[in-house]
C-alpha cells in the first residue's frame, strides 16, 4: 500500500493514486474521495467547519489537544486524535508527515508547492479567509529538514510541476516532475 500526503497547493492536481491507498489530506481539500485522514491544526478551520459540516467527510482528523477540545466542544463532524504536539511555525503538513514517517517507509507528498515555490496560496483560502502572512516559507523550509532527517529510513517524494526545481532538504526526500 502506497501512503499519500496531499496539501493545497495547485500542485496537488498532480496527484494519482491507487484506492486502497493510505491518504492523508490537510484542512478541508477541494476533493472528498481520495483521504482516509484529514490533518487540522487551525482553529479557522474548525470556525469554517461549525457552519459547513458537510464540507469534509466524517473521517479521522489528526490534530493539537486544543484543536480537539475546540472540535469536540462544538461537536464537529470527525473523530478528532490529538496525535500533534504544537510547534511554533510548523505547518499542518510538517506535523502530519512527521507522524506518518513512525508507521510509512514512503511517503509521497503532493500540493506542497510551499516547498519549492514561494507560493502561499491554497485552494482553500476561499473558505478560510487569512491576512497577509509574511513569508512563512522561509520559516517553513528548515523544518522540513528536521522532518526528514528524524526519519532517516522513510523515503519522500515530493511531486512537482515539470520546469520546477526542488530544494536539498535531506538524502531521503527526492523529487518526481510530472
Amino acid at each position: 500500500m502506497n501512503s499519500h500526503f496531499i496539501g493545497n497547493g495547485e500542485s496537488n492536481s498532480l496527484l494519482t493514486y491507487q484506492m486502497g491507498d493510505f491518504t492523508v489530506a490537510c484542512n478541508i481539500p477541494k476533493f472528498k474521495n481520495t483521504y482516509k485522514v484529514l490533518s487540522i491544526i487551525d482553529q479557522k478551520v474548525l470556525l469554517f467547519l461549525e457552519n459547513n459540516r458537510t464540507a469534509i467527510k466524517p473521517v479521522e482528523i489528526w490534530c493539537t489537544p486544543e484543536i480537539k477540545r475546540f472540535a469536540e466542544t462544538k461537536s464537529l463532524p470527525g473523530k478528532y486524535q490529538d496525535v500533534y504536539e504544537k510547534k511554533h511555525r510548523w505547518n499542518s503538513g510538517h506535523l502530519a508527515i512527521q507522524h506518518m514517517a513512525k508507521t510509512h517507509s514512503k511517503i509521497n507528498l503532493w500540493g506542497m508547492d510551499s516547498m519549492f515555490t514561494d507560493d502561499l496560496t491554497s485552494q482553500m483560502d476561499d473558505k478560510v479567509i487569512r491576512s497577509k502572512r509574511p513569508n512563512l516559507n522561509i520559516q517553513w523550509r528548515p523544518n522540513w529538514t528536521t522532518v526528514f532527517k528524524q526519519a532517516p529510513n522513510t523515503e519522500f517524494v515530493v511531486h512537482i510541476p515539470k520546469g520546477a526545481t526542488g530544494i536539498d532538504y535531506a538524502e531521503n526526500c527526492v523529487y518526481k516532475h510530472h
